[in-house]
C-alpha cells in the first residue's frame, strides 16, 4: 500500500488506485520486534489470543502492560510465569510506588521478576525453549514453554509508503498538528497508534477518530484534550493512575501535597478480601488542584475516573472529599483518601 503524489489524494493497495478528499491512517499497532538472536522463537500477545492450551510455564520478555496483564492470567490459571525487564521498573512511565506494590502482589501470586536484565539469545531446549540472560554481569538461564514478546506495541505503518504522499514521519509515528493532519499533507489525517504525542490505548484512538472525523466533516476546528484521560492495566488487582505521577509532579516545581494510604484494613477492602488496596493522590497546594491519583486495588479502575473529571474541569481536591457519596462504596472512601473522615 502506498500514498500517491497526485492532486487529489491517492491510495494504491496492489492494483488499484482509491481516490478521495481525505484519506485517514488508523492502521493500529504491531509488536514491537526484539533484536536478540533466537527472537523468531517468540510469540506474540496475538499468539497467545489464538492458543488453546494452557501451557506449564512461560517467559515474557518485557515488563510492561502486555506481559502483567498476561502473566496474572496465565499464574492465576496455574502456568508459572517468568518476566524479564532491561530497566530497573516495570512499566516505567507509572509511579514508582504504586508499580512497587503491584510488583509485590505479583510475586506473591508466584511470578518470578527480574529487572535490570540484559536478554542475550533465546535458542530451543527440546519441545522447550531456554533464554539467556544477564543480570549484574552474572548469566543466567529460564526455561519455559512459551517465550512471548512482551515488549509493547508500535505503530503499523512500515507498509505504507509515506514518502510518496509527503508525509512525514519520525520514529514510528507520523508528524501531525494539533488537529491530527499531516504536517506536511493536511489531507491526510492520522488517529490512534500513529500519533506521536497520546498514549496507545483504544479509548483514545477512538475518540481522536471522532475529532478526524469532525474535522474532515466542518474544517479543522477540533483539536484533542488529553488532560485526565485515565489508563488501567487490567491485572489483579488492577493498578490506575491519571495525571503525573509523583516524580513528575515534583519535576514541574509544584508545592505539593501527596495523600497516600494503605487500605487494605479499611471497611471496603476486608468486605472484598482484598490482597492489596492503595491509594496516591497528589494535589497541588496552592490551587487544591488534583495533579494525579494511582490506585492498585479498590477499583482503583473505576475511582480514578472521578479523579479524571477533576483534572480535566478543574475540581478541587476539597470539593472532591467533601462530596457525598453512596455507602457502603468505594467511592465513599475518597474523603478518607484525601485526609478527612
Amino acid at each position: 500500500m502506498a500514498l500517491v503524489p497526485s492532486s487529489r489524494p491517492t491510495f494504491s493497495v496492489g492494483t488499484r488506485l482509491l481516490e478521495a478528499r481525505d484519506i485517514v491512517i488508523a492502521t493500529g499497532s504491531k509488536p514491537r520486534p526484539l533484536p536478540i538472536p533466537g527472537a523468531e522463537h517468540m510469540i506474540t500477545s496475538d499468539d497467545m489470543l489464538r492458543d488453546r492450551e494452557l501451557p506449564g510455564s512461560v517467559i515474557f520478555v518485557g515488563g510492561g502492560v502486555i506481559s502483567l496483564e498476561f502473566g496474572h492470567v496465565y499464574a492465576r490459571a496455574g502456568a508459572f510465569v517468568t518476566v524479564l525487564e532491561v530497566l530497573p521498573q516495570l512499566l516505567p512511565a507509572m509511579d514508582t510506588d504504586a508499580v512497587a506494590r503491584l510488583r509485590a502482589e505479583s510475586e506473591r501470586i508466584g511470578i518470578e521478576i527480574n529487572t535490570g536484565i540484559s536478554v542475550q539469545r533465546i535458542e530451543p531446549a527440546g519441545r522447550r525453549f531456554r533464554v539467556i540472560f544477564t543480570h549484574d554481569g552474572i548469566e543466567r538461564t529460564v526455561e519455559a514453554d512459551r517465550v512471548v514478546n512482551g515488549a509493547g506495541r508500535i505503530a503499523n505503518i512500515d507498509g505504507l509508503d509515506l514518502a510518496a504522499g509527503q508525509v512525514e514521519h519520525a520514529n514510528g509515528r507520523i508528524a501531525v498538528d494539533r488537529n491530527l493532519r499531516s504536517t506536511s499533507n493536511p489531507q491526510v489525517h492520522v488517529c490512534g497508534d500513529a500519533v506521536p504525542f497520546s498514549p496507545q490505548l483504544s479509548p483514545i484512538a477512538t475518540y481522536e477518530g471522532d475529532i478526524v472525523g469532525r474535522n474532515i466533516v466542518a474544517g479543522p476546528q477540533h483539536m484533542p484534550d488529553y488532560a485526565g484521560m485515565a489508563t488501567s492495566v487490567y491485572t489483579v488487582p488492577a493498578l490506575a493512575a491519571v495525571g503525573l505521577n509523583e516524580a513528575a509532579a515534583r519535576q514541574s516545581g509544584a508545592v505539593i501535597d501527596v495523600h497516600v494510604n494503605d487500605m487494605h484494613d479499611w471497611f471496603s477492602a476486608r468486605s472484598y478480601a482484598e490482597t492489596v488496596a492503595w491509594s496516591k493522590v497528589i494535589v497541588d497546594r496552592a490551587t487544591d488542584l488534583i495533579l494525579g491519583a494511582h490506585f492498585v486495588g479498590h477499583a482503583g479502575q473505576e475511582l480514578v475516573n472521578i479523579f479524571g473529571l477533576a483534572i480535566k474541569f478543574g475540581i478541587t481536591a476539597s470539593e472532591i472529599r467533601d462530596s457525598v457519596y453512596a455507602y457502603p462504596t468505594f467511592s465513599a472512601d475518597i474523603k478518607h483518601m484525601l485526609g478527612r473522615a
